[in-house]
Order: C-alpha cells, then structure tokens, then sequence
C-alpha cells in the first residue's frame, strides 16, 4: 500500500469510528474532508472504496449483534457516500466541460 494509501486508511478507520460511535454531522464533515484529500493526494474513488470495505469489515468483526452489524453497515454507507463527494462533483464538473456546458475560468 503506497504511503498516501495507507495514511488516508488511517485517517479513514479514526474517523469512520467516530461516526459509527455517535459521530453526527461534525464526523460526516470530517468524511467529506477525507474525500477532498484523497483527491487532492492521488487517492482514487477505488481505494477510498477498497479501504472502505476493509475497515468496515475489521470494525464489524468485533460487533456482538446482528443488529449492530446492520447498523454500522447502513451509517458505514452514509458515510462513504459523503466520502465520495467530492469524487462526484470533480466528474460532474469534468463531464460539463468536456460537453462545452462550462468553461475554465480564463478561457
């Protein structure tokens, strides 16, 4: 796992805790930040998406209930949605310019 990699895992598995301990909206600001980084630091929607799954899976080993599981995987979701956030505004934005809908500013 490249060094970018692995220090977006570790800050991925800190805040996903927190979110699933009773982290609200401060902890989904705090994925949405993690998104913006991973971004900006070459760390692709795939990768978010595979550490995801891992740290999950490694958190959800340690539930007791069936129930509980059911609930980290739903706030799990919502989490990695907010992740990805600002994966899907840099595409729409990619796809607008590349169908002339907008321009680069200067151009």
């Amino acid at each position: 796992m490249g060094t970018q990699r692995a220090a977006f895992a570790r800050r991925y598995r800190a805040a996903l805790l927190d979110f699933l301990l009773g982290g609200g909206e401060k902890a989904l600001l705090r994925a949405r930040e993690l998104g913006r980084r991973a971004l900006t630091d070459g760390v692709g929607p795939a990768a978010v998406a595979e550490v995801h799954h891992r740290v999950l899976v490694a958190l959800l080993e340690a539930e007791r209930s069936i129930t509980g599981c059911a609930s980290s995987v739903r706030r799990g979701e919502q989490f990695l949605l907010e992740c990805l956030g600002p994966f899907d505004a840099a595409c729409r934005g990619y796809l607008d310019l590349v169908a002339g809908r907008t321009t680069l500013p200067g151009a």
